[in-house]
């Protein structure tokens, strides 16, 4: 990471390098958080494949398209891309798309996705961003477009240089900065005894945003404001918050029971409302 500041005056150094430190840094507790990763994420496929209509996908489309970031011509890296949803709607304007994600079954609903749309300009593999090589890839400035939304593209700063670093010309993030979720916040404040871990979204986008603007990227900021609401089985509700809580907590039997008994509890005639209140922050660059 520090090649990528060499160069610049001390001062400007120190200031990113703040940036950097502010970071969120995961603590790893597993022998083998790769595999990790990819088994909690597989747990999570179907589910992600089974939303429909996506509001904030067509608004981060539109945007796009709108900015002449995305047009007929465009090469798009989409990094997470999960069942490719994005990936498919890229599809449709792009010359070509690749995505990539940590999980197997999260890629076979992508091929299969873009497959019964009659789309032949995608291709999809399995790579933990984190542990990309650029260089072995040759994927250095190879890409139009290069987007991270919802992932793990820019979890730290070394994964965002890497982001900039595989585009010659346009880059974007996106993720939450507020979503309430009243059903999710409760659970975990009383199965997990967990209170909302960052009230202000995403530490990750704030920054992010400096970092780039310090690189003289001059990044834009763009908001939308969205709801959802959903409705599920308790059964259904359940395993999408034990495999959610996965993620980031390692979960007792006794903890997984409490859940399925809270979202019981809370269900009407066996079926679950869960509404969610967000608001999304995109972050769009132009290489130099």
């Amino acid at each position: 990471m520090d090649s990528v500041i060499s160069g610049i005056d001390n001062k400007l150094s120190s200031t990113i390098r703040y940036f950097d430190d502010l970071w969120p840094k995961k603590k790893q507790k597993v022998k083998d958080p790769q595999e990790s990763k990819k088994t909690l994420w597989d747990n999570r496929a179907e589910e992600f494949n089974s939303h429909g209509t996506d509001e904030r996908r067509e608004k981060i489309v539109a945007l796009l398209l709108g900015k002449n970031m995305l047009h007929e011509e465009s090469t798009v890296l989409d990094i997470g891309c999960g069942p490719g949803k994005f990936a498919l709607e890229f599809a449709r304007t792009a010359k070509h798309v690749t995505g990539i994600d940590i999980s197997p079954k999260m890629l076979d609903f992508a091929r299969e996705n873009v497959a019964a749309e009659g789309l032949t300009n995608t291709e999809f593999w399995q790579l933990d961003w984190e542990t990309a090589d650029l260089t072995k890839l040759q994927w250095n400035k190879k890409f139009s477009l290069v987007t991270g939304i919802m992932s793990p593209a820019f979890s730290s700063r070394k994964n965002l240089e890497k982001m900039i670093a595989a585009s010659y010309e346009y880059g974007m993030i996106c993720h939450f900065v507020e979503r309430q979720d009243p059903l999710e916040e409760e659970l975990r404040k009383v199965v997990l005894g967990q209170e909302r871990s960052d009230e202000f979204g995403h530490r990750e986008l704030y920054c992010s945003l400096n970092i780039l603007w310090l690189y003289k990227l001059y990044p834009e900021i763009i908001y939308f404001d969205l709801e959802k609401e959903v409705v599920r089985t308790v059964e259904q509700a359940s395993e999408i918050f034990i495999n959610k809580f996965a993620l980031s907590t390692s979960l007792t039997t006794e903890q997984q029971a409490e859940i399925v008994k809270f979202l019981e509890k809370r269900a009407e005639n066996g079926w679950l409302k869960e509404k969610t209140v967000s608001k999304v922050a995109c972050i769009c660059w132009k290489n130099k």
